[in-house]
């Protein structure tokens, strides 16, 4: 048999496996809060290059796959407050849209990241980014759950777990101003100076100082319990920019804001979680897969409180998948580990 003739039946095999399977249990979306055991499939038409790359992936084309690069993400959640909301009209030529949304019981922090950014240009996403070395090597001040704990819960080793609870920690700060973090016994960290720890925030950003260099100068800690794990999202083999990106939820702490200020994102705001889904339909904004699932976690929440006891969500590897119909999407079984 040639080459291309056993790529071909490859290909035809997996088909035929992914129609069998997708017979015999029910196949859920990402517009559906997951929830471990669930299967999910959904469509990435609307991703330049990634139909076509899980195309090739499943004809079996030549093909060594990238190593994930640890990412943290952290939903920052705050009590709903109306908004004015004022922005440009998504058809040409139409006039600005300028509209009041009335108060939601949850607002979440996001960010529109710049066109610029080689991964998800224009896309809104909440703070978040990828684990540095120096997450993982540097003593960082710890309170709340050990990294052990958090291992066991996440599924990865005590190193990994401290490294990745540090970037989300990190990030928050770096992109948003709000420090999950606190004195050793337990009193908020407030901005007195009004500056929102802007020169620090630089400093940690642009790798002058570690973040567990700045807790420790500041006689803080970093708070693990101010987080919540919803989510684990592994970018698909096919693709050649790979992540490994753990979602966290944390409740903005009380007497901080968050400003977004970061030169990653050209606009920051509160929004709605259905408010932001609502938007992405109308074509409003750019949402990818992972986002679209873990708004969608906690659209139904009627507190705050009720979006940290939402359960975790599970880890989500997904993977190409050729439907009978010939149509390619990307899915997965979502596991407890």
């Amino acid at each position: 048999m040639s080459e291309s003739a056993g790529k071909t039946s490859r290909a035809a095999e997996v088909a035929a496996n992914v129609a069998g399977a997708t017979e015999r249990r029910r196949v859920q979306s990402i517009r559906e809060p997951l929830s471990p055991g669930a299967y999910v499939e959904y469509s990435v038409d609307d991703q330049p290059g990634v139909v076509e790359r899980a195309r090739a992936y499943l004809a079996g084309a030549p093909c060594e796959p990238v190593a994930p690069r640890r990412a943290a993400t952290v939903m920052l959640v705050s009590e709903g407050k109306p908004h004015y909301r004022r922005f440009e009209s998504p058809l040409a030529g139409g006039a600005p849209i300028e509209e009041t949304v009335d108060a939601a019981p949850v607002d979440v922090f996001m960010l529109r990241r710049a066109s610029t950014m080689a991964f998800t240009p224009d896309a809104v996403v909440f703070p978040g980014g990828g684990m540095d070395a120096r997450d993982v090597e540097c003593a960082v001040p710890w309170a709340g759950p050990s990294p052990e704990q958090w291992g066991r819960l996440m599924s990865c080793t005590e190193p990994e777990a401290r490294g990745i609870i540090t970037a989300a920690a990190r990030e928050v700060f770096e992109e948003s101003g709000v420090l999950l973090a606190s004195a050793p016994e337990g009193a908020a960290p407030i901005d007195e100076r009004g500056d929102h720890w802007a020169c620090e925030r630089e400093a940690v950003a642009t790798r002058q100082i570690s973040f567990g260099e700045f807790l420790r100068e500041r006689g803080l800690v970093l708070r693990s319990d101010l987080m919540r794990l919803r989510s684990h999202w592994v970018t698909p083999e096919s693709e050649a920019r790979r992540y490994d990106t753990y979602f966290f939820l944390a409740r903005l702490p009380k007497g901080q804001h968050a400003d977004g200020r970061t030169s990653e994102a050209v606009e920051a705001a509160w929004i709605a979680p259905g408010e932001a889904l609502a938007r992405f339909d109308a074509g409003l904004l750019k949402l990818v897969p992972p986002t679209i699932s873990n708004l969608t976690s906690i659209v139904a929440a009627t507190s705050v409180d009720e979006a940290w006891n939402t359960p975790f969500d599970g880890h989500v590897r997904p993977h190409p998948v050729a439907r009978a119909c010939g149509e390619v999407v990307l899915g997965c079984e979502v596991s407890e580990t």
